[in-house]
């Protein structure tokens, strides 16, 4: 099929060996915006994840002191952000994982969430193009079960396990892209 015009690019960015195009007025992976760095974006370059540029807590718990279910078990791209809510409409006010995204207000913007066990695996692997990770455990906002929830191994091997909700993990908040 002819294109009958031509298509105008932005630019190209190549993070190992991983080549990114974006097209006039879409997003594009290593992009500063909304207070990150953006580490995923759909197939219309409009919508897509952020991530913060700096670890929110080098050590924090999952849970807010109880244990139980709260019904955080969404995977995949957006879930964290229902998952995040689920999870603070069961475990109220506090200082852990979820209610510590929600508060963020990195690059003066105020919705960020914990991720999503899937999002967070996207993360990890962008993470040479976001930056500033630790090697260390992550805590993903999808619960595994009333004791467990999901962490992301951000050493080179980048393993999905299982940790219990009262360790004190590595936290990063991501945000949503809108065009």
């Amino acid at each position: 099929q002819k294109i009958s015009q031509p298509i105008e690019l932005i630019g190209t960015i190549s993070y190992a060996n991983t080549a990114t195009i974006a097209l006039k007025g879409g997003h594009y992976i290593g992009e500063s915006y909304g207070g990150g760095i953006v580490f995923w974006v759909d197939s219309s370059g409009q919508h897509g994840l952020i991530a913060t540029t700096t670890d929110q807590s080098s050590g924090i718990q999952w849970y807010n002191g109880v244990y139980g279910t709260t019904n955080a078990v969404r995977d995949g791209v957006y879930a964290g952000k229902h998952n995040t809510e689920r999870i603070i409409a069961t475990q109220s006010t506090g200082s852990y994982a979820a209610q510590i995204c929600a508060n963020c207000q990195e690059g003066g913007y105020g919705d960020w969430y914990l991720p999503s066990k899937h999002e967070l695996n996207l993360l990890y692997q962008q993470r040479g193009v976001v930056g500033n990770f630790s090697s260390g455990y992550y805590w993903s906002s999808t619960e595994f079960n009333d004791y467990y929830a999901w962490i992301q191994n951000f050493i080179a091997v980048g393993i999905l396990d299982g940790s219990k909700k009262d360790n004190s993990l590595r936290l990063c908040a991501l945000g949503a892209l809108c065009g």
